[in-house]
């Protein structure tokens, strides 16, 4: 349990505007959780300099980050955890390698650009990709091949009114190796 608390406050900090503000270090009091050091997260959780519009980055994960993050999900629920996992890769790139894990949901890069995906009604959304449409209090994490699709997903999100995202740098070309 207190993994999911620490993961869930480091991202808290990193997605803040102020996230910008600081560099991670492994003695830093922001990497503290009820007196437990955070040094560990700090090489997993970054907060990166890809400015959108709003001026607010997007936190980079790196594999282990993704790897909390879908424990965190498996071991309790999307509801519970915050978190909702979107690979925005095409179908024939996900029946080639697999699916990063079954909470992961599948929504093409293409669709949300054209569909304009997160500007739907709830129930548009869900009925044509199949689940619930990202609140816009859940942090999404996207993920790609190797974490360029994933980015621009992250900047349609946040053009619709998303400002927790986070993009996993490593895609599936770091995940299935």
């Amino acid at each position: 349990m207190m993994k999911s608390i620490a993961t869930r406050t480091f991202l808290a900090l990193a997605l803040s505007s102020r996230a910008s503000a600081f560099a991670p270090s492994a003695t830093s009091s922001l990497y503290k959780v009820s007196g437990t050091p955070f040094a560990s997260r700090a090489n997993h959780i970054t907060s990166t300099r890809r400015y959108m519009s709003s001026g607010e980055p997007v936190t980079t994960i790196d594999k282990q980050g993704l790897n909390e993050i879908l424990e965190d999900i498996e071991n309790s629920s999307r509801e519970e955890s915050g978190y909702v996992v979107i690979d925005v890769r095409g179908q024939d790139e996900i029946a080639y390698t697999g699916k990063l894990a079954d909470c992961v949901e599948t929504l093409p890069l293409p669709l949300i650009a054209q569909a304009g995906a997160f500007s739907m009604s709830e129930e548009d959304f869900e009925e044509s990709f199949g689940f619930a449409k990202p609140g816009l209090d859940e942090t999404i994490v996207f993920s790609c091949k190797a974490g360029i699709r994933s980015m621009h997903a992250a900047q349609l999100a946040q053009m619709a009114g998303y400002s927790n995202l986070v993009n996993y740098s490593g895609g599936s070309d770091d995940w299935f190796r």
